[in-house]
């Protein structure tokens, strides 16, 4: 099996189609934050998508994990901080 997370970027939804986070499920919905990545395993390619809170809280279980950390969609959302106390990693 052959997997390759990439990079994760940041956005502030603005508009088109609602995606939900791969973390807790929900629907990140216009003007929320989320970061999206690539997810590459065995061939296939998919988009990620996570609020910016459920991004962080996922990096922490990874890091713990010593490297990946799965999720489907079935993980507690954490609580969203205001956006100036928020740090990019």
């Amino acid at each position: 099996m052959s997997e390759y997370c990439g990079e994760a970027s940041s956005h502030t939804k603005q508009r088109g189609k609602i995606h939900w986070c791969e973390w807790c499920g929900q629907d990140i919905e216009i003007g929320e934050r989320y970061a999206s990545w690539l997810w590459f395993c065995d061939g296939e390619r998919s988009t990620i998508y996570a609020h910016a809170e459920c991004r962080k809280a996922w990096e922490n279980v990874a890091h713990e994990e010593g490297g990946y950390a799965y999720a489907d969609c079935d993980r507690e959302r954490p609580e969203a901080k205001p956006l100036e106390l928020e740090v990019e990693r």
